[in-house]
């Protein structure tokens, strides 16, 4: 899908905004894993939201809370986001591209018990700069499947040179696999001037060489 790009942010909007009645619908024994995933040439970036419902939110939270004090601690909430990532596998034209986390946000327990609090991971994985043509990513999130529910998605793409095609899911909601293309990139203006100009000194030498053999001809 290509779209054009004064409608872009409305879109990229409409993505996010898809997943939110489904995240404050979702039962109240579940744990509720969104992820939304921007692509683009040599990199893929991963939010991650995850909500427990107020029946799990005590386990969940005892999940990170490993000291048991009441409170999820840097060191915490580090440990239990890199052990978040270890269960997701994303791969780029079959290939696995290792997850660096970036940025954490954990709520307090109070929130998480009324079900409104969200765990929010955001991670980002380089991958070698994808040639002109088609491509694969695919996404599978198994972290802690006795109790979540999934989301995936990805966004609509801001680079003009991206376009995707049908995302397709488990049923479940696990994984994604999207084909996707990337549309060759038009020469720089001094690479176009460049070859404008090797082309003029070709045409000039190709002139002024016949003129002069046909002025050396007996």
């Amino acid at each position: 899908m290509n779209v054009p790009r004064r409608l872009r942010p409305f879109a990229v909007m409409g993505a996010w905004l898809a997943t939110v009645p489904l995240a404050s619908a979702h039962r109240v024994d579940e744990y509720l894993q969104a992820t939304r995933l921007s692509i683009d040439i040599e990199r893929v970036d991963l939010e991650i939201d995850l909500t427990a419902g107020v029946a799990v939110a005590s386990k969940v939270f005892a999940w990170i809370d490993t000291n048991r004090d009441g409170e999820i601690s840097s060191a915490e909430g580090d440990a239990y986001a890199r052990e978040m990532l270890r269960s997701v596998v994303l791969k780029v034209d079959g290939w696995p591209a290792p997850i660096t986390l970036v940025e954490t946000s954990f709520p307090q327990f109070r929130d998480m018990s009324l079900g409104v609090g969200t765990i929010r991971l955001r991670a980002t994985a380089r991958i070698p700069a994808a040639a002109a043509g088609r491509h694969q990513v695919s996404f599978l999130n198994m972290h802690r499947p006795e109790s979540s529910v999934y989301l995936v998605n990805a966004l609509v793409p801001a680079n003009p040179r991206l376009q995707f095609g049908d995302q397709r899911r488990d049923i479940a909601q696990h994984g994604l696999t999207m084909e996707y293309r990337v549309i060759a990139d038009a020469p720089s203006d001094r690479t176009l001037a460049l070859l404008v100009g090797l082309a003029l000194a070709g045409c000039l030498f190709l002139r002024h060489g016949g003129a002069i053999r046909a002025s050396r001809a007996p």
